[in-house]
């Protein structure tokens, strides 16, 4: 429970920004709901859906086009912050169930307002914009990932790669290095190191873990 706790307190700050980033969803979801009510009144639901969308674009381009630059600036920064989320994670070996938790909910918001917008009669416009950000987003997880993997290569001897706690007892703490061993120590074989542990406690009887990388001789 506290391992949890204190994971809580170390990524609190994505938290917070999905929170931000959620009510952010909420106002703009309201917000459009009442201009799109007033487009929608004098669209004739009758005609063609191409003529129902060029009457809309053509008549309420300005308010629309803001609704869609929020719309897209919500869903980049809520893709970053997850793609961010995840690299955090994954390079500091946590396998918690919050975590797989936390992307579920995460997606969950972003689903939720996608389908919402993509019901109304501009969704091919929306559509064009989340298929932009899904794009961008992807290019920086490209990115972002070739330059880890290219500073990942290279390592000095002995180098601290992961220290945690504190842990309420020594079997917690070695379960923990059992689950990140589990999870890392092929990886770090492949290039040709090792991954040496070693477990400390505090005055306040408090378990801390401490893994460094070392070369295979």
């Amino acid at each position: 429970m506290k391992d949890k706790k204190n994971y809580f307190q170390k990524y609190r700050s994505f938290y917070l920004y999905e929170i931000a980033l959620l009510m952010g969803w909420i106002t703009n979801f309201i917000l459009f709901s009442r201009f799109y009510e007033n487009i929608v009144f004098y669209v004739d639901r009758k005609a063609r859906f191409i003529i129902q969308l060029l009457f809309t674009v053509n008549y309420y381009l300005g308010d629309l086009l803001k609704y869609l630059f929020v719309s897209f600036l919500l869903m980049t920064l809520n893709l970053l912050l997850i793609l961010m989320f995840h690299i955090k994670n994954k390079r500091e070996g946590n396998e918690l169930k919050a975590v797989r938790y936390s992307i579920i909910v995460f997606l969950a918001i972003i689903g939720i307002n996608c389908v919402m917008l993509l019901r109304t009669i501009v969704w091919p416009l929306f559509l064009l914009l989340f298929i932009f950000s899904l794009t961008i987003v992807y290019i920086t997880y490209v990115i972002t990932n070739y330059l880890y993997e290219e500073k990942d290569e290279f390592y000095e001897e002995n180098e601290r790669l992961k220290v945690e706690g504190p842990f309420q007892s020594k079997e917690a703490a070695e379960k923990y290095i059992k689950e990140f061993l589990a999870h890392w120590a092929d990886y770090f074989t492949k290039k040709g190191y090792c991954l040496v542990e070693s477990i400390s406690c505090d005055e306040k009887n408090e378990w801390y873990i401490e893994i460094t990388i070392q070369s295979i001789k």
